[in-house]
Parts: structure tokens; sequence; C-alpha cells
């Protein structure tokens, strides 16, 4: 692997792969409160309701935005559209208006307390993700503590390469930290010799 690279291009794609979504992540992340129904049904139409919907739905999880996958697979279209009462097929509609879907992305940050991913995230992530790097140093693992901890904090995940990166950087750390108390154990060690 290259530089800061932890991830073989399949795992990337793993990580974004929302046909593994599974019946019951849709029915615990993608299904709507009665809150939610209200704040989607101020939109006028059916691509715009059923667009933030999904907006939302995917930010919850897996909590990347839309824009980022390629293509929303069928089952959390027609998931979401049957919980609005709208046609699944005005989701091609939405697709082609970008200016609605980053106002969409902007009221959700704002409605329901999302925040961009940003360097004082990294820096409250960090000594966390180092932590958890001392006790195990898997990058599969951290990743999925990064991306778990991202979420509880209502961060919008940054591309997964960003995630890497600060993962790479944790697990740095740690080993130097551990290098690090090596080497002071064993000088101590000699100097009581």
């Amino acid at each position: 692997m290259r530089g800061k690279e932890l991830l073989t291009h399949e795992q990337r794609q793993a990580f974004m792969d929302l046909n593994k979504l599974s019946e019951w992540e849709l029915g615990v992340y993608h299904t709507f409160s009665a809150r939610d129904l209200a704040v989607i049904a101020r939109h006028r139409r059916d691509d715009t309701r059923l667009g933030f919907a999904v907006q939302l739905a995917l930010l919850r999880y897996p909590g990347w935005p839309f824009f980022l996958f390629p293509q929303i697979p069928g089952k959390i279209i027609r998931h979401t559209a049957q919980q609005i009462a709208v046609d699944p097929q005005v989701w091609t509609a939405y697709v082609t208006r970008e200016n609605t879907t980053w106002d969409h992305l902007k009221e959700i940050r704002d409605t329901y307390g999302y925040q961009s991913f940003s360097i004082q995230t990294y820096r409250r992530l960090f000594p966390r993700l180092t932590k958890q790097a001392l006790e195990n140093d898997h990058a599969l693992d951290l990743i999925r503590t990064a991306i778990s901890m991202l979420r509880q904090e209502k961060v919008i995940l940054p591309a997964i390469t960003t995630i890497e990166r600060a993962v790479w950087g944790a697990r740095r750390h740690a080993s130097d930290t551990i290098l690090n108390t090596f080497i002071w154990r064993s000088r101590m060690l000699r100097s009581t010799h």
C-alpha cells in the first residue's frame, strides 16, 4: 500500500455499498418518526419530499451524503417513498436538481444538528482513535470505530480516504508511543543496573 492508504479499492467500495443494507438496517435507520414526516412534508413537490427523505435516511446510516454514492439502490428509494406516500419514479427528477440537493443537505444539518467533518472534528477523533490503536491497531477495526464515533457525534462522514488518513495517523502515533515507552523503560532498566 502506498502512503496513508489502508484499504484496498474493494474494501473501500464495501464500506460504501448501499446494496448491503439489510432489512433490519433499513427498518432501524431509514424509518421516519412523526417529527421526520412533518419536516419532510414541508417540501412542496413529491420529488423534493422524496429527495429530502432519502438524504436524511442516508445521513443517519451509513452516514455519507448521498452525492458520494454513484447510485442509490431501488430498495432504499422504494422504502423511503412508501413511508411518505410518493411514487418512487419521481427520484429521477430530484437527482437532476443540484441546487435543491445542496439546499436540502443544509436544511438537514440545521434541523437535525448534523455537522461537517472539520479539523476540529479530527482533533476530537484523533486521541480517541490513538487510544483504541494502542489496544488494537487492526486497520479495519479502527476504521469501523472511527465511523461509529463520527456517527455518534452526528458528523457527516467525509470520503473514506479521509477516514483512512485519520486512522493511519492514529496508528502511527500509537506505534511511536509504544516505541518511545519501550526505549524509556530500557533506559530506566539500564540506569538501575
